[in-house]
């Protein structure tokens, strides 16, 4: 199926499946048609200097990570652009982990997780910033990942620099998979993934460190 147009969308409103966090967050809309369903990741919404600056860039972010990981298993399918401000994936029938409670997500899902996210990267893309909200556990519990928009790119990255920043993305994915396993599968870390998650690396505390001051001068 096909992306719908932005005259579709307006002619026959899709139902708001979720409202953006705040206003720099797209609204998340299911289109449905002909038995067919679509997630329609849209910033029209959004304020003005939103859909002109950060919306674009998102959603060529997103179309371009979605695209390059179309042959993946366990990446939902890109059904096209609707305009610069919206794009479609396929629906995936599914929940996310924050929907879960410890001991509620198979053992087995993480080990999965873990494989699905090295395909990603050997194909060049880096979730960046990935979180419970970011992984659906789909049909026969199988993983799904979702929302690229603070994806990362190998390609391109020439540079020691971009290739750093590259690696730390991947690294900064795996490290969010063991501690959601040490949220909900506590007793399936191995012995070298606790020790991973008692000894951060040092970009991984200094990222802490500015995101506590950032926060706490927000507060002031």
């Amino acid at each position: 199926m096909h992306a719908p147009t932005r005259e579709a969308l307006r002619a026959r409103p899709p139902l708001r499946f979720r409202v953006g966090r705040n206003a720099t967050k797209a609204d998340i809309f299911l289109w449905e048609r002909d038995g067919a369903r679509l997630i329609v990741k849209d910033y029209a919404p959004r304020p003005a200097w939103i859909r002109f600056t950060l919306g674009r860039t998102m959603v060529r972010r997103e179309v371009r990570a979605y695209r390059q990981l179309q042959n993946l298993t366990g990446i939902p399918r890109l059904a096209g652009q609707v305009d610069a401000l919206a794009f479609a994936v396929e629906f995936v029938e599914g929940r996310d982990l924050s929907h879960f409670r410890p001991g509620e997500v198979p053992v087995d899902f993480f080990r999965k997780l873990l494989l699905l996210l090295e395909s990603v990267h050997r194909a060049g893309v880096a979730q960046g910033d990935l979180h419970h909200r970011d992984i659906l556990m789909g049909p026969g519990s199988e993983p799904f990942l979702v929302d690229f928009s603070t994806a990362a790119f190998r390609e391109g990255s020439e540079g020691s620099l971009r290739r750093r920043l590259f690696a730390i993305a991947c690294g900064t994915d795996h490290r969010a998979v063991l501690k959601l396993k040490h949220r909900h599968a506590p007793q399936s870390l191995t012995e070298d993934e606790r020790y991973e998650l008692n000894h951060p690396p040092a970009w991984y505390r200094l990222g802490k460190r500015i995101r506590s001051i950032w926060r706490g001068g927000r507060k002031t």
